[in-house]
């Protein structure tokens, strides 16, 4: 009997639960299964190197079209082997259409096949995509879309996400979510502009500044001449930050009082060095930090750099008449690594590495994995596309922006120019004559540091204008320059905030806190004209700095 009863029991649970599962699936997108979709890479038509936007619209749209539990995105790899294969069989090999999409999706076990271009020429760019149902079901979903502004292929992806979710999956999502959300109040640190507004070029860049309303720069020094280089550290280890600004061959140490840097010690040398530029670092790890000076000769045509410290009273030269080009680096849980680039015919082409003290001298370890083209002087390391990644931010010998795993392979290379100085090496005599000689400008640095409130590090940048567009050729002329402060957002580095632009050229900059408030400051100088003198070529450099809080 009471067997009985259970068998009963056990028909009506099961009649039940068979009931409940129809009824689910009457509802739309209940217990259904997931749709699955193939993202395919969109073909890029363009004279330039497009590959860092293509895996930008890839990621992008699948993050857009994933819905867990609903719609299905296919992994970049696993779209990768299908393509391959595709191209490997007559029915689908060459430029994917509406029919070898079906066909594809078939093979790749798909509900739709999403694929499409991206045409860009001069300023003009297009954006031609569709949606395939593979079963022919419903019809295709076609998109195009064309503007005169490269920063307008975020807002058409967004469109066209949107159109997709809505007439295909039948899901309602604002574009407004997949776009940077811009601040009730700009949240630019100290006296920096917010850069918000709509993308200006795919290099990154935002068109509509807004001011902060804090206090901007404060001007700590005025300096008849020309300053190369600066460079921040505690140098004597007496807990005090001191600023080093370097002219042709006089380094001046500069101690912080008043809300000045008074001059505390003026360190001079050969007059044929040409100090470009300086770094702090205690890489002998003897307590005491070193300063390494980058120099070219006289006829900049070569090196002749040198290391200085301070041995408790006075500096010393620890090694001189260096071949490198020297630049310190952050590493891994704020470790200092000292890099040097080897002398050769050409600024840009020497091989970079990682140096190691030994008995005062410095020598070349590990050679890094770099691109051609790449001056150790404006290289920097930190996460770019991710957070755990492992990459090199340079600006390469044109003044592009370019990001590099650490294999060496180029992620990313952007369009707008960073980073020209006034300081030029001098190629080999190349004419008949032997008269004639080639300037190479070098690059400002490239510094990674956390400003902002989402605790990821920025990659600051130099960004001097050049008269006439640098129409003038072999010389540089600065009208003005500012330095922008730039963040991966998903297919650039495009720039987040801005130092207020100021007259004439930005020569270097450093972060430091200098005057001990816990606070670091960007402390930055600026070459202009001295409109009071007529000598050394009517050069001032102002030496001013920004809260970054």
């Amino acid at each position: 009997m009471l067997e009985n009863n259970f068998k009963r029991f056990d028909k009506i649970i099961s009649i039940v639960v068979l009931s409940l599962c129809l009824t689910l699936i009457a509802i739309p997108g209940v217990c259904a299964t997931p749709k699955k979709v193939a993202v395919i890479p969109f073909s890029m038509n363009s004279p330039e190197d497009l590959g860092f936007l293509q895996k930008g619209l890839f990621a992008m749209l699948s993050s857009r079209l994933s819905d867990p539990g609903k719609v299905d995105v296919l992994d970049r790899e696993t779209i990768d082997k299908g393509v391959a294969a595709a191209q490997q069989a007559a029915e689908t090999k060459g430029a994917l259409t509406e029919s070898k999409a079906r066909i594809l999706g078939a093979k790749m076990g798909v509900d739709y096949v999403l694929f499409g271009s991206l045409t860009q020429f001069g300023d003009s760019v297009s954006l031609d995509a569709s949606m395939v149902d593979v079963a022919g079901e419903k019809q295709t979903l076609a998109f195009f879309k064309q503007s005169n502004s490269m920063g307008d292929v975020i807002p058409m992806v967004n469109t066209f996400a949107g159109d997709v979710n809505l007439k295909v999956f039948n899901r309602s999502i604002a574009n407004e979510l997949y776009a940077r959300p811009e601040p009730q109040e700009p949240q630019a640190p100290g006296g920096l502009q917010y850069m918000g507004g709509q993308a200006g070029g795919y290099a990154g860049g935002f068109v509509n500044l807004q001011q902060t309303g804090q206090k901007g720069f404060l001007t700590h020094l005025k300096f008849d001449g020309q300053i190369n280089a600066l460079a921040a550290g505690d140098v004597t280890k007496d807990g005090v930050v001191r600023i080093l600004a370097a002219t042709d061959y006089e380094i001046i140490i500069h101690k912080f009082m008043d809300n000045k840097l008074l001059v505390e010690k003026k360190l001079e040398f050969n007059s044929t060095h040409r100090i470009i530029a300086l770094d702090i670092a205690d890489i002998n790890n003897n307590g005491f930090p070193e300063i390494f000076v980058t120099s070219l000769n006289i006829q900049r045509e070569g090196l002749q750099s040198f290391v200085l410290e301070y041995n408790g009273t006075t500096y010393t030269t620890l090694t001189e008449d260096e071949s490198y080009y020297f630049r310190v680096i952050d590493g891994q849980d704020g470790i200092k690594i000292l890099l040097g680039q080897k002398s050769s015919a050409h600024p840009f082409e020497g091989g970079i590495y990682t140096m190691t003290a030994s008995d005062n001298r410095y020598t070349a370890g590990q050679k890094l994995r770099m691109p051609r083209s790449v001056s150790v002087l404006s290289l920097a390391k930190g996460p770019v596309t991710a957070k755990d990644a492992s990459e090199y931010v340079l600006i390469n010998e044109h003044g592009r922006l370019t990001v590099v795993s650490d294999t060496g392979n180029i992620d990313w290379e952007g369009t707008k120019k960073f980073g020209a100085t006034s300081h030029y090496f001098l190629l080999p005599k190349a004419d008949s004559d032997a008269s004639y000689q080639e300037r190479v400008y070098f690059n400002s640095r490239l510094l990674f540091y956390d400003v902002g409130e989402d605790g990821k590090p920025k990659v600051f940048a130099v960004h001097n204008e050049e008269l006439g567009d640098g129409v003038l050729g072999r010389y540089k002329r600065f009208i003005k320059g500012s330095i922008e402060i730039l963040s991966w957002n998903g297919i650039a580095l495009a720039p987040m905030f801005k130092t207020q632009t100021v007259p004439g050229w930005i020569s270097d900059y450093v972060i430091a806190d200098f005057d001990g408030d816990n606070i670091d400051e960007l402390i930055v100088s600026v070459v202009g004209k001295n409109k009071n003198a007529l000598l050394l070529s009517g050069k001032q450099t102002s030496i001013i700095s920004y809260k970054l809080k």
